[in-house]
Protein backbone atom coordinates (compact mmCIF):
# COMPACT_ATOMS: atom_id res chain seq x y z
CA UNK A 1 0.00 0.00 0.00
CA UNK A 2 1.17 3.53 -0.75
CA UNK A 3 2.25 5.76 2.12
CA UNK A 4 -0.17 8.48 3.22
CA UNK A 5 2.56 11.16 3.23
CA UNK A 6 3.56 10.53 -0.38
CA UNK A 7 2.16 13.02 -2.93
CA UNK A 8 0.06 11.75 -5.83
CA UNK A 9 -2.36 13.17 -8.35
CA UNK A 10 -6.02 12.76 -7.44
CA UNK A 11 -9.18 13.55 -9.39
CA UNK A 12 -11.81 15.81 -7.89
CA UNK A 13 -15.33 15.99 -9.27
CA UNK A 14 -16.62 19.56 -9.40
CA UNK A 15 -19.93 21.29 -9.89
CA UNK A 16 -20.81 21.74 -13.54
CA UNK A 17 -18.87 24.53 -15.27
CA UNK A 18 -16.80 25.21 -12.12
CA UNK A 19 -13.54 23.51 -13.09
CA UNK A 20 -11.46 26.65 -13.72
CA UNK A 21 -12.76 28.43 -10.59
CA UNK A 22 -12.05 25.41 -8.38
CA UNK A 23 -8.50 25.09 -9.75
CA UNK A 24 -7.80 28.77 -9.08
CA UNK A 25 -9.20 28.53 -5.54
CA UNK A 26 -7.11 25.42 -4.84
CA UNK A 27 -3.97 27.17 -6.07
CA UNK A 28 -4.74 30.12 -3.78
CA UNK A 29 -4.92 27.61 -0.92
CA UNK A 30 -1.49 26.15 -1.72
CA UNK A 31 -2.50 23.09 -3.73
CA UNK A 32 -0.99 22.12 -7.06
CA UNK A 33 -4.08 21.80 -9.25
CA UNK A 34 -4.67 21.39 -12.97
CA UNK A 35 -7.60 21.26 -15.33
CA UNK A 36 -6.74 19.93 -18.81
CA UNK A 37 -8.13 22.46 -21.29
CA UNK A 38 -8.93 21.94 -24.93
CA UNK A 39 -8.97 24.88 -27.36
CA UNK A 40 -12.04 24.62 -29.56
CA UNK A 41 -13.95 26.80 -31.99
CA UNK A 42 -17.48 27.57 -30.77
CA UNK A 43 -20.26 28.87 -32.99
CA UNK A 44 -22.76 31.44 -31.76
CA UNK A 45 -25.57 32.87 -33.86
CA UNK A 46 -23.57 36.02 -34.64
CA UNK A 47 -19.93 34.88 -34.46
CA UNK A 48 -17.34 32.17 -33.99
CA UNK A 49 -14.87 32.26 -31.13
CA UNK A 50 -11.96 30.14 -29.90
CA UNK A 51 -12.54 29.07 -26.29
CA UNK A 52 -10.82 26.77 -23.82
CA UNK A 53 -13.06 24.09 -22.39
CA UNK A 54 -12.22 21.34 -19.90
CA UNK A 55 -11.17 18.09 -21.56
CA UNK A 56 -13.07 16.09 -18.93
CA UNK A 57 -16.23 17.89 -17.83
CA UNK A 58 -16.46 18.33 -14.05
CA UNK A 59 -13.05 16.75 -13.32
CA UNK A 60 -9.85 18.41 -12.19
CA UNK A 61 -6.56 17.00 -10.93
CA UNK A 62 -4.91 17.89 -7.62
CA UNK A 63 -1.47 16.87 -6.35
CA UNK A 64 -1.62 16.08 -2.65
CA UNK A 65 -1.15 13.41 -0.02
CA UNK A 66 -3.92 10.99 0.92
CA UNK A 67 -4.28 12.71 4.28
CA UNK A 68 -4.62 16.28 2.95
CA UNK A 69 -6.61 15.70 -0.24
CA UNK A 70 -9.92 15.92 1.61
CA UNK A 71 -9.05 19.50 2.61
CA UNK A 72 -9.38 20.36 -1.08
CA UNK A 73 -13.10 19.68 -0.78
CA UNK A 74 -13.47 22.79 1.38
CA UNK A 75 -13.14 24.89 -1.78
CA UNK A 76 -16.45 26.12 -3.17
CA UNK A 77 -17.43 24.02 -6.18
CA UNK A 78 -15.48 20.88 -5.25
CA UNK A 79 -17.90 17.98 -4.78
CA UNK A 80 -15.91 14.82 -4.01
CA UNK A 81 -12.55 13.11 -4.43
CA UNK A 82 -12.74 10.13 -6.80
CA UNK A 83 -12.35 7.13 -4.49
CA UNK A 84 -12.37 3.36 -4.51
CA UNK A 85 -13.45 1.41 -1.40
CA UNK A 86 -13.54 4.67 0.55
CA UNK A 87 -9.93 5.60 -0.26
CA UNK A 88 -8.92 8.42 -2.64
CA UNK A 89 -7.72 6.90 -5.92
CA UNK A 90 -4.28 8.06 -7.06
CA UNK A 91 -3.84 8.85 -10.75
CA UNK A 92 -0.51 7.49 -12.09
CA UNK A 93 1.99 10.33 -12.65
CA UNK A 94 2.70 9.06 -16.16
CA UNK A 95 -0.96 9.47 -17.16
CA UNK A 96 -0.89 13.14 -16.11
CA UNK A 97 2.32 13.62 -18.09
CA UNK A 98 0.78 11.92 -21.16
CA UNK A 99 -2.22 14.25 -20.93
CA UNK A 100 0.09 17.28 -20.76
CA UNK A 101 2.10 16.00 -23.75
CA UNK A 102 -1.03 15.25 -25.74
CA UNK A 103 -2.59 18.66 -25.11
CA UNK A 104 0.68 20.36 -26.07
CA UNK A 105 1.01 18.38 -29.30
CA UNK A 106 -0.74 18.54 -32.66
CA UNK A 107 -1.94 14.93 -32.37
CA UNK A 108 -5.61 14.39 -33.20
CA UNK A 109 -7.73 12.76 -30.52
CA UNK A 110 -11.22 12.61 -29.10
CA UNK A 111 -12.74 11.80 -25.74
CA UNK A 112 -14.80 8.64 -25.86
CA UNK A 113 -17.39 7.23 -23.50
CA UNK A 114 -17.81 4.04 -25.53
CA UNK A 115 -16.94 0.62 -24.21
CA UNK A 116 -14.33 -1.22 -26.24
CA UNK A 117 -13.31 -4.75 -26.97
CA UNK A 118 -9.74 -4.13 -25.89
CA UNK A 119 -6.86 -5.02 -28.15
CA UNK A 120 -3.16 -5.39 -27.74
CA UNK A 121 -1.23 -3.40 -25.17
CA UNK A 122 1.13 -1.06 -27.00
CA UNK A 123 3.79 1.55 -26.38
CA UNK A 124 4.35 4.57 -28.64
CA UNK A 125 7.95 4.53 -29.89
CA UNK A 126 8.08 7.67 -32.05
CA UNK A 127 6.80 11.21 -32.01
CA UNK A 128 5.74 13.54 -29.24
CA UNK A 129 3.90 10.80 -27.34
CA UNK A 130 6.93 8.48 -27.19
CA UNK A 131 6.70 6.24 -24.12
CA UNK A 132 2.92 6.50 -23.78
CA UNK A 133 1.28 3.15 -23.08
CA UNK A 134 -2.22 2.22 -24.13
CA UNK A 135 -4.23 -0.23 -26.15
CA UNK A 136 -4.32 -0.44 -29.93
CA UNK A 137 -7.85 -0.30 -31.29
CA UNK A 138 -9.56 0.05 -34.63
CA UNK A 139 -12.29 2.57 -33.94
CA UNK A 140 -14.55 4.00 -36.65
CA UNK A 141 -12.20 2.60 -39.28
CA UNK A 142 -9.10 4.33 -37.94
CA UNK A 143 -6.03 3.02 -36.12
CA UNK A 144 -5.97 4.59 -32.68
CA UNK A 145 -4.33 4.20 -29.31
CA UNK A 146 -6.75 4.13 -26.42
CA UNK A 147 -5.49 5.90 -23.30
CA UNK A 148 -7.65 5.12 -20.29
CA UNK A 149 -7.81 7.35 -17.24
CA UNK A 150 -9.40 4.58 -15.21
CA UNK A 151 -9.91 6.50 -11.97
CA UNK A 152 -12.39 8.86 -13.64
CA UNK A 153 -13.62 6.32 -16.21
CA UNK A 154 -12.57 8.43 -19.20
CA UNK A 155 -11.01 7.33 -22.49
CA UNK A 156 -8.97 9.24 -25.04
CA UNK A 157 -8.70 7.94 -28.58
CA UNK A 158 -5.52 9.17 -30.27
CA UNK A 159 -5.00 8.87 -34.02
CA UNK A 160 -1.68 7.13 -34.46
CA UNK A 161 0.44 5.72 -37.24
CA UNK A 162 0.82 1.96 -36.57
CA UNK A 163 4.50 2.33 -37.49
CA UNK A 164 4.95 4.46 -34.37
CA UNK A 165 3.87 1.76 -31.93
CA UNK A 166 5.21 -1.53 -30.67
CA UNK A 167 3.16 -4.31 -29.13
CA UNK A 168 4.04 -5.10 -25.52
CA UNK A 169 3.57 -8.71 -24.43
CA UNK A 170 2.53 -9.92 -20.98
CA UNK A 171 6.11 -9.78 -19.70
CA UNK A 172 6.40 -6.09 -20.64
CA UNK A 173 8.91 -6.85 -23.41
CA UNK A 174 8.26 -5.06 -26.67
CA UNK A 175 7.56 -7.06 -29.79
CA UNK A 176 6.96 -5.46 -33.20
CA UNK A 177 3.28 -4.74 -33.84
CA UNK A 178 2.04 -6.72 -36.83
Amino acid sequence: MQQVTEEHWFAIYTKSHSEKKVVEALKENGFEAWVPLLRTLRQWSDRKKWVEVPLFHSYIFVRSTRTTIKKALQVNGAVYVVSFSGQPTAIPEEQIEWLRLLLGSSEKFEVSFDEFAFGDHVVVESGVLRGMKGKFVDYKGKNRVLLQIEAINQNLLIDINPGFIKKVDDTGIGVPYV
